[in-house]
């Protein structure tokens, strides 16, 4: 049986600045690799912890290799991002950047239906197998629809950089990683100009990310209510 464990690549999104002024609060949202069933809490937790409302953006497979238990006061909802970034779904040669460009592009409507599975009390976390693409995607577009700044939104996502050794063997414990690993090097790597790419999507639209959220069917009164949690 495996040791007791602990998250490696979880953060709150409070504290960051917006273009109005404002500040995101802490306590809201929350993002990470995967938890796993054998996952211990620390007492470290940012607030918000445990959270009302767990979005697990991986598929079915990826989903069952571990799963954590949550309590009774958890919401989990399975709300796959991407087929084609399930593990063995991807090739050495594809390239970082143009998943990134697939993902929110091709999978835009899965986006914008995460906002109406926020929590509307209490924090919701958000992750994927290493929190790095999937929900990296997923927390600069619901940054940016908070009107915080690129700079920040991109900050925040290379934190993950540092996080990814532990993540990785975190991975190898329940079978989440490719037979030769070293192919794969450049996935387990998040640069910038990657998740540029998704920030340029957005704020090339006609009126900005926003915009965008509405031009796909986004719910705009449960955005505008998440909005009111989200930022002071």
């Amino acid at each position: 049986m495996n040791a007791p464990s602990a998250l490696a690549n979880l953060r709150d999104l409070g504290g960051l600045r917006t273009a109005t002024g404002g500040t995101t609060r802490p306590g809201v949202l929350l993002r990470s690799d995967a938890p796993y069933a054998n996952d211990v809490d620390t007492g470290t937790e940012p607030a918000g912890w445990p959270p009302a409302v767990v979005l697990d953006l991986r598929g079915s497979a990826e989903a069952a290799a571990s799963p954590r238990i949550w309590g009774s006061t958890t919401t989990v909802h399975a709300h796959e991002l991407y087929t084609g970034a399930r593990p063995g779904a991807i090739a050495p040669t594809d390239n970082l950047i143009d998943l990134y460009r697939n993902i929110v592009t091709d999978a835009a409507d899965q986006i914008v239906a995460v906002v109406d599975l926020l929590a509307t009390d209490g924090s919701t976390l958000v992750h994927c197998a290493a929190g790095k693409d999937r929900t990296g995607i997923v927390v600069a577009v619901l940054l940016a629809l908070a009107d915080v700044d690129d700079d920040a939104i991109v900050a925040d996502y290379l934190l993950t950089a540092d996080a990814m050794p532990e993540v990785v063997a975190r991975l190898s414990t329940v079978g989440g990683l490719p037979d030769d690993l070293e192919a794969y090097r450049e996935w387990l790597g998040a640069p910038e100009e990657a998740i540029r790419v998704v920030l340029d999507e957005l704020r090339s639209h006609p009126g900005g990310p926003s915009a965008w959220f509405l031009s796909l069917g986004g719910n705009e009164a449960a955005l505008t209510t998440w909005l009111e949690r989200f930022v002071s």
